[in-house]
């Protein structure tokens, strides 16, 4: 990897990550980690939330993993690195981006510890969308923690942005980077984001033309994938998709043994099945919350049938699985309000819907229990402070199940 030495090679560097993030036909987002102390590169990626199979010739089904972001990937990138690699401790790194991090890595920065250095604004999904440097999303300590270790880099003249920012804690701290590199960064986003949007949230067929996937057989590879998904997968159905019963339970409260952190997610489709059921990995990494380990296991399921190089096994992939915007995401514990968890959580939930979601009472996502002393109030609080993206496009609401019989039952089983 190379050795840079100013903001402006930075930026080129993940600029040029952009550029090949649009020419995949994904979000035109870059990024690196660059080693504070002396300007080396140590790891450069970029989105790939659409991506083609490997080797596959035509690309069947673009939509691969809606957590892929350049720096949801490159803080998971550090994680299994480290240790092989004595990589140095994240407040030592700084993680360039292209574009203000969404809420999701945002979220995933923060937990870790990185230093973060941005060129471009993102007004609707951005963290810092209003451009204040406030941060309105986060919750108040995590505000501060922001504040202390992110900055936007100054834009020169025609632009004539000023520096925003810690000017100690980023690398290349106070800096500025020229009007056409700025320029790039944001309109090669620009160019990309609705398209990739619309590929993302029309992946999968409405409810009334999908077929029940608890009517394949054993043989089908479709259930096969499922089962080695989530060992629960298809075990469990209830009557209503968006309010499960006490039979949810079992696969909550088993799932969750299995994590460092007692957790799991639920993935319910139309017809109430049971898709998947995770727990968390944040033994492996502290972003890999059981949430972003179902709704990625899923995706990146979904992503291999649909490439699938038999053409059966790819129609029966598209009649039988859904987009998660047709079904509900249950936590057995929701994020806790004040970390920087949540509000990657959040974010995350909204890249997996990457625009409008159909609009039914109950929410498609939902808690069966708080966490701590936390409140929904304050749990509603967060999700209605987030970007403009995750309220007014996907309408993040977070609501616990309805069935009293399910929360008792696993609070007797906790």
């Amino acid at each position: 990897m190379s050795t840079l030495n100013s903001a402006q090679e930075a930026v080129d560097t993940v600029a040029n990550e952009a550029i090949e993030a649009a020419l995949q036909q994904t979000f035109a987002v870059g990024g690196a980690i660059i080693n504070n102390a002396t300007g080396e590169v140590i790891a450069a990626m970029h989105n790939n939330v659409l991506m083609p199979f490997p080797g596959s010739g035509t690309p069947y089904f673009l939509p691969h993993d809606p957590t892929a972001h350049g720096e949801r990937q490159l803080v998971d990138w550090y994680y299994d690195n480290v240790a092989p690699l004595n990589l140095p401790p994240p407040d030592q790194l700084t993680i360039v981006t292209t574009l203000d991090p969404c809420a999701m890595c945002a979220g995933s920065l923060l937990t870790a510890g990185f230093n973060v250095a941005v060129s471009a604004i993102d007004d609707y999904a951005g963290i810092n969308y209003n451009s204040q440097f406030t941060f309105p999303s986060l919750p108040p300590k995590i505000r501060l923690q922001a504040q202390a270790t992110w900055g936007y880099y100054g834009v020169a003249a025609p632009v004539s942005r000023a520096y925003q920012g810690s000017t100690t804690a980023p690398v290349f701290g106070g800096q500025y980077i020229d009007s056409p590199a700025y320029f790039l960064c944001s309109s090669i986003f620009s160019a990309s984001v609705n398209t990739v949007r619309e590929a993302s949230n029309n992946s999968g067929l409405p409810p009334d033309q999908l077929q029940n996937p608890a009517n394949l057989p054993a043989t089908s590879k479709v259930r096969q994938a499922l089962t080695a998904l989530s060992p629960f997968a298809l075990t469990v159905q209830s009557a209503n998709p968006r309010d499960p019963g006490a039979e949810l339970a079992p696969p909550l409260l088993k799932t969750a043994q299995q994590g460092k952190v007692f957790n799991s997610v639920a993935l319910i489709d139309p017809f109430g099945n049971l898709l998947a059921c995770l727990a968390g990995a944040e033994d492996k990494s502290p972003i890999r919350t059981a949430f972003m380990e179902t709704t990625r296991g899923y995706a990146l399921m979904r992503w291999t049938l649909m490439n699938d190089p038999d053409p059966a096994v790819r129609a029966e992939a598209g009649q039988y699985l859904t987009h998660p915007k047709y079904g509900a995401f249950v936590f057995l514990y929701a994020p806790d309000p004040t970390t920087p968890q949540a509000v990657m959580t959040f974010g995350a939930y909204g890249s997996t819907m990457e625009g409008p979601v159909p609009q039914s009472y109950p929410s498609n996502l939902q808690y069966v229990l708080l966490p701590g002393n936390t409140t929904a109030q304050a749990l509603s609080t967060l999700a209605q402070n987030l970007p403009p993206f995750y309220t007014q496009s996907v309408q993040v609401a977070p609501a616990q199940v309805l069935s009293q019989d399910l929360i008792n039952a696993v609070k007797n089983g906790v």
